[in-house]
């Protein structure tokens, strides 16, 4: 397979996502904000790919994540895998690994950040999304 990103949706137990601040140094779209993501390493297949990147950037492991997107990534040359999840971790339990900051921002705020070009359109598909109502429920009934 050749070179690919992989991606997570992660929902906090506020129903909230974990979106990271990209830094000056990020090689595209610096300064902007996305979802955790990188590229596999090689011999990765796309779900080992995000748990790798969601723990390297975050320090957080979730025990499962189910397959949101599969495509041609938006303003980039490359493929991309996005899975999403739930976790009851708290912003105190996130390690920034990698960025500006790694935040739970809620629902209603995710669409009036800068998000890079390639997070916009899958995040407006997910908070629209019924996995993303089925983790709100899920929440809401805990």
């Amino acid at each position: 397979m050749q070179k690919f990103v992989a991606g997570v949706l992660l929902v906090g137990a506020d129903a909230a996502l974990l979106l990271q601040q990209r830094d000056e140094h990020a090689p595209t779209f610096p300064e902007q904000w996305a979802f955790p993501a990188g590229v596999a390493e090689p011999g990765e297949a796309p779900l080992e790919a995000a748990h790798r990147e969601l723990w390297e950037e975050t320090g957080l492991r979730v025990a499962s994540l189910g397959p949101f997107w599969e495509g041609p990534m938006p303003a980039s040359p490359l493929y991309g895998f996005l899975f999403h999840g739930r976790t009851s971790a708290r912003q105190q339990d996130v390690v920034l690994g990698e960025g500006r900051a790694m935040v739970f921002v809620p629902a209603a705020q995710v669409l009036e950040l800068d998000l890079a070009a390639y997070a916009r359109p899958a995040l407006t598909e997910f908070l629209a999304s019924a996995a993303y109502r089925e983790h709100v429920a899920a929440i809401a009934g805990n």
